[in-house]
């Protein structure tokens, strides 16, 4: 799964990075970004731009995260979504944990050459605890490549840089299934961040 994301670039740097054109500014918190945060994503309706997304989508009071690239169409949270709602996730890099017995070592991992990355998205919105309307995300995670295996065995989608266009057009064929696939092997860059710790990561 995908449970921490790191972004430290500011607004203008995502602008810049992905040609955006806005007027706009989006504040949001720079560092780690945890369930439930507001994370900037971009989407592409009637043009392409910046907005803040809660991560996780709200069934039952819980936060679902993570969507499984196997089952995207199948599950019914998820399939009119990436249907219709794909996003990309701009990040600098993500955390996961590797297991050491009865603990867990936190590890960064961040994609070589690149400072900016895209993770895929979907999105949609949810009624929160106060009958609120909020628009969500949830990150989709595949198998993980030969880097990742040893650390954990489901990684996000990192969406290539050439084929972020192809991930947010308004138009749907099976062929977009292609894109969620591990990245190549020998693209990341995985270094142990701290100590052992304890936490455990309780969504699912």
């Amino acid at each position: 799964m995908c449970g921490r994301v790191v972004l430290e670039s500011d607004f203008n740097d995502i602008l810049k990075r992905f040609f955006i054109e806005q007027n706009e500014v989006v504040e949001f918190k720079n560092g780690e970004g945890f369930p439930g945060d507001s994370l900037p994503v971009i989407v592409n309706k009637e043009k392409k731009r910046l907005e803040l997304h809660s991560w996780g989508f709200i069934v039952n009071d819980k936060r679902v995260i993570n969507a499984r690239a196997e089952t995207v169409l199948e599950k019914s949270l998820f399939r009119n979504c990436f249907i219709n709602n794909r996003c990309l996730v701009p990040v600098n890099g993500f955390y996961e944990w590797k297991r050491d017995g009865n603990k867990k070592v936190k590890h960064k991992i961040t994609l070589n050459g690149e400072e900016i990355f895209s993770l895929a998205g979907i999105y949609r919105d949810f009624l929160d605890r106060d009958g609120k309307v909020k628009r969500c995300v949830t990150i989709i995670t595949t198998e993980p490549n030969l880097e990742m295996r040893s650390i954990h065995n489901r990684m996000p989608v990192i969406i290539d840089k050439k084929d972020e266009e192809l991930y947010l057009e308004n138009r749907f064929d099976n062929s977009l299934l292609n894109l969620l696939k591990p990245i190549d092997d020998g693209r990341l860059v995985i270094s142990r961040v701290d100590k052992l710790e304890y936490e455990n990561i309780s969504f699912f």
